[in-house]
């Protein structure tokens, strides 16, 4: 027999009790090294696997999930089992939250007789959790569909503390994928329409990487900054690390090159635009706190009254070697347009 056919014939066997909590013990089975190891075209081979998902028990397809994730590292394609695992995610979760409220009560044994769908989904749970990252932080659209799915966060949010994994997924799910961003300078009457990819979902990560591309957009000096820290710079855009980077981090420090202000900062004196400094918006905030204007979520910038620092380590660590970010500038506003948004602001004021 074939070691592929060898493969799918014991993947195809129940798993029992004691295999599953014997855990990751499995991959030494010589059926899966001997596939692992002939397996040479990783898309045509992720495609024959999608298939076995919906034949064989709860851990047996977390192994399954793990070894598709495997054959990603491995160079193929993200989106051909991405949405396969994170549909086996959501089933054995819940799978493991029925278990979770009987194992307090139950032996192994006993809670493996009643729940033997449960028991195996608990046990393969971490595995496919392992796969779906290494899905998810390749596949942006993936992400972007996902992030959508309030019954998946709502089970991430409840069995969160009981399998580590789950909140690196939670940060991913929660990421800042092509959500734009209205940045408008009073001082300078200068606006940019901003997008961003891959950012956490903390006000620091996008600071870090948008000020310096307002930087790189306009030219040093401008508000006064300081030129940002390359290797900082780096770091937040998860770019080209290597080992000694990330100790690096953990002794390396940001800070605001510009302020950062909610729209309410904004004042009007003798025809001159101003920020109120007590009216900042700060950066361990979410993103989804800015208020918007024609929709869009609109930040002010100005010249730094106060230095703040932050340790980018703690902030925005990193999730995943395969998940970039990045914060693009798409366009300049004209300034008729930052004039027109300026005075929408101020219309509440007047009001008052």
């Amino acid at each position: 027999m074939q070691e592929k056919e060898r493969f799918f014939a014991f993947l195809q066997q129940s798993s029992g009790l004691a295999e599953s909590q014997a855990g990751q013990q499995i991959f030494r089975a010589a059926e899966i090294q001997s596939f692992m190891s002939t397996a040479r075209d990783t898309d045509g081979t992720l495609h024959e696997l999608a298939p076995l998902f919906a034949t064989i028990d709860s851990f047996r397809a977390g192994v399954l999930a793990l070894i598709g994730g495997s054959l990603v590292e491995r160079g193929g394609n993200a989106s051909i089992l991405v949405e396969t695992i994170l549909e086996l995610m959501q089933r054995q979760l819940l799978l493991a939250k029925e278990y979770a409220q009987k194992s307090d009560t139950l032996e192994a044994e006993t809670l493996f007789q009643l729940l033997p769908e449960a028991t195996r989904a608990h046990y393969g749970l971490p595995f496919t959790l392992l796969a779906a990252m290494t899905m998810l932080c390749r596949d942006r659209e993936a992400r972007k569909r996902w992030q959508l799915r309030q019954d998946m966060l709502a089970l991430i949010d409840e069995l969160e503390e009981t399998y580590d994994t789950l909140s690196y997924i939670k940060t991913v799910l929660t990421l800042l994928d092509d959500q734009e961003l209205l940045v408008l300078d009073p001082l300078n009457k200068r606006g940019f329409h901003v997008r961003m990819e891959g950012i956490q979902d903390r006000m620091y990560h996008c600071y870090a990487l948008l000020q310096h591309a307002i930087l790189e957009h306009t030219g040093p000096g401008y508000l006064d900054a300081e030129p940002t820290d390359p290797f900082v710079v780096r770091y937040a855009r998860n770019q080209n690390l290597e080992s000694g980077d990330y100790q690096k981090a953990q002794d390396s420090s940001d800070e605001q090159h510009f302020s950062f202000s909610y729209p309410s900062a904004l004042r009007l004196d003798n025809e001159d635009y101003s920020l109120d400094p007590l009216v900042f918006f700060p950066g361990s905030a979410s993103f989804f706190e800015l208020p918007a204007i024609d929709g869009m979520r609109t930040l002010l910038i100005g010249k730094t009254f106060m230095r703040f620092l932050w340790t980018p380590a703690n902030m925005y660590p990193i999730v995943h070697e395969a998940l970039t970010s990045q914060v693009e500038i798409v366009r300049e506003l004209a300034t008729v347009e930052v004039e027109d948004k300026l005075q929408r602001i101020l219309l509440p004021q007047r009001q008052e």
